[in-house]
């Protein structure tokens, strides 16, 4: 029998689930900000990251499928946890510099991603507000754009003078170290804990709730187009500014920093935009729209640009392909049946994270087999966030309403 869950307080619970979501996220971005300087050492195209980010969110794709029922089981701090020890453990992994041990290096990433979300879905639900909804979610959700900067800013000068193997090896111990922390929470908030809850069957049930409701389904679907725009941005940017914008790593690293702090601001307002428009949906197309225009401005970047220039277009193209990640999990969570609220964001996050597996590496793939310039793909995920819009434009059709409480 589950013990009675009480509330729990707002402030530590967004720090706490914030924190997590920063640190696992400055884990699977770390190669893509140093991806120039590891690809030369390694002696293959930095294209090839875009393989190690699809790898990274294949296993997250599986592994949100299991994080409700390992959150229902073991409790959502201790499911918060495991994720920051896999993410650690997959940096470690990584750092040791072959190819078999980037790959799992990746996986053992993208399994610890996966739990992040539902987990943390499930404490904030229980983290009463008088704040809307899709601001609250949001404010979490700027865990990701925090942890692309730690990796744009951290990242590139620790391998300037540690080597790129140890300044993985540096993200893993700071990981590792708030996973440790977490340990102080852990009794008094997982106390909704059901040791006997299934695994597998929590599995086939996050699956089934976004399968039968078509609505959900549209909507996972502008996820998936959405999140592969996000992550080209995030794992291809520096490389961009490198190898095509003629710019150092380290002024590379400080704009992919300047762009997620961007989308951090983004995120926030594109919550409280959904709350102000009492619609997730309008928000989400409007999101989209602007992305469409900012990746046509990325993609016309050259080196004559100034820095001013170039930092501005990337840090708009953040603000609004970075920022609609809290809406839609705000609108998950409202939508989900009572006591499901892990598993029905784990499974709509499998499709999600889907979108990261397919989308860039066919960025990658683009540059690396058919010579298409980074700018041109830059280019090409306008179409891509056009049809994410065209999704939601169907979610609003199939009467189901995006909105906030």
């Amino acid at each position: 029998m589950a013990s009675p869950a009480p509330n729990l307080p707002v402030g530590p619970v967004l720090a706490a689930t914030t924190s997590t979501q920063a640190l696992s996220t400055l884990g699977v971005l770390a190669l893509a900000a140093v991806a120039p300087r590891a690809a030369t050492e390694l002696g293959v195209s930095a294209a090839l990251i875009g393989y190690q980010v699809g790898l990274v969110f294949l296993a997250a794709s599986m592994s949100a499928l299991m994080a409700g029922g390992v959150a229902r089981r073991y409790g959502p701090v201790r499911a918060s946890q495991l994720s920051l020890a896999f993410v650690a453990a997959g940096c470690v992994c990584s750092a040791l510099g072959s190819f078999p041990t980037l790959a799992a290096g990746a996986v053992i990433m993208g399994m610890g991603y996966g739990l992040t979300n539902p987990a943390a879905s499930q404490l904030l639900s229980r983290a009463p507000s008088t704040r809307g909804m899709n601001l609250i979610f949001s404010i979490k959700q700027t865990g990701v754009p925090i942890g692309g900067v730690l990796a744009g800013v951290a990242m590139p000068p620790l391998t300037e003078s540690l080597g790129w193997q140890w300044a993985l090896a540096v993200a893993a111990l700071a990981i590792a170290a708030l996973g440790l922390a977490l340990e102080r929470v852990r009794l008094a908030w997982d106390t909704e804990r059901q040791p006997g809850a299934p695994l597998i069957e929590a599995a086939r049930s996050a699956a089934l709730v976004v399968w039968k409701h078509k609505p959900l389904r549209w909507l996972a679907a502008a996820s998936f187009l959405y999140s592969g725009a996000q992550l080209s941005l995030s794992g291809f940017l520096v490389t961009y500014l490198v190898a095509d914008v003629q710019m150092s790593l380290v002024a590379a690293g400080t704009i992919l920093a300047l762009t997620n702090a961007a989308g951090a601001g983004g995120r926030l307002f594109w919550g409280w935009l959904a709350d102000r428009l009492a619609s997730g949906g309008k928000a989400l197309m409007a999101n989209g729209a602007m992305s469409v225009v900012f990746a046509l401005a990325t993609a016309a970047m050259a080196p004559a640009w100034p820095t001013w220039a170039v930092a501005l277009v990337a840090a708009a193209f953040g603000f609004c392909a970075m920022g609609w990640n809290g809406v839609y999990i705000a609108v998950i969570a409202r939508q989900a049946p009572p006591g499901s609220i892990g598993i029905a964001t784990g499974g709509s996050l499998m499709v999600t994270y889907a979108g990261s597996v397919v989308i860039p590496p066919a960025f990658g793939a683009l540059h690396a087999r058919l010579d298409v310039s980074y700018g041109t793909g830059f280019a090409l995920l306008s179409l891509v966030t056009l049809l994410g819009i065209a999704c939601v434009y169907l979610v609003r059709r199939s009467a189901f309403k995006l909105k906030g409480p």
